[in-house]
């Protein structure tokens, strides 16, 4: 089992009311309770002090093809992107 310890870093995690320093432990790419053993070793530790840490961080503004709107438009499934196609 891979652990990865994040220590450090402000979590945020308003879903769990978390706002505060604290490490976060993962294993095997889930996240996973604190160990109960303070001297407990990670196979990887990442420095995380003065980093926000949380899940989920999406930007959701966006200017897909820039200027070019009508580029844009053809990405968009709702325009009817391939109707009329066979198959």
């Amino acid at each position: 089992m891979m652990t990865l310890r994040i220590a450090g870093g402000r979590v945020i995690d308003p879903a769990n009311g978390i706002d505060e320093v604290r490490d976060l432990w993962i294993a095997d790419g889930r996240v996973i309770a604190t160990p109960g053993d303070p001297d407990a070793k990670a196979d990887r530790t990442i420095d995380a002090r003065g980093y926000v840490v949380m899940p989920g961080g999406v930007d959701v503004h966006c200017h897909i093809a820039g200027t070019k709107v009508n580029a844009a438009r053809m990405l968009r499934p709702e325009e009817g992107r391939g109707a009329g196609l066979p198959g």
